[in-house]
């Protein structure tokens, strides 16, 4: 007697090859996200030299600080904007990520440091030339400021309250 074959797959078969595909988009997805992160924090370093670079300029010409609106108004300041995370909330609802700290804006010998948060939630600092890992949250100036300089006193916002300063070009 002839026993006919049955072709095509089990069930067994079909739920190991979906198990499959499922561990492999999960892959991919964490992969992605990760390369994501990356690439944002990248932006926002870049953003931090390229913004600092040009204060230090504007200094080294006026013998002072660039004075947050007037001054960083001319500037031609651009960011990556969609790198920044927006996740920082302080009281009345205000979302803060990128701030602009300073000692004075008239000594000759004042400094500054720019602060920002990426969308990874990473915090950066710009101080001296050069970028590192800063402290978080970005809450208030003084908070903001003073927890990644102590000689750092105020400051000004690039965004805040969920847009960005007329001073920071599209």
């Amino acid at each position: 007697m002839k026993y006919k074959q049955n072709l095509g797959f089990t069930i067994v078969e079909l739920l190991i090859v979906i198990v499959v595909i499922g561990i492999l988009a999960a892959i991919t997805i964490v992969a992605y996200n990760g390369v994501q992160n990356r690439a944002n924090d990248t932006a926002v370093q870049a953003d931090l030299r390229n913004i600092g670079g040009k204060i230090n300029e504007f200094k080294a010409i006026n013998d002072k600080l660039p004075v947050p609106a007037s001054d960083l108004a001319g500037m031609n300041l651009k960011v990556s904007r969609n790198a920044y995370g927006a996740h920082y909330t302080p009281a009345a609802g205000n979302e803060n990520n990128l701030i602009y700290c300073y000692t004075s804006l008239t000594n000759s010998n004042a400094t500054f440091i720019l602060v920002a948060a990426a969308k990874s939630g990473n915090v950066y600092v710009y101080k001296d030339g050069g970028v590192k890992v800063g402290v978080g949250p970005l809450v208030t100036f003084t908070n903001t400021c003073t927890n990644n300089d102590p000689a750092m006193v105020t400051g000004s916002w690039f965004y805040a309250g969920g847009a960005w300063q007329s001073y920071v070009a599209p």
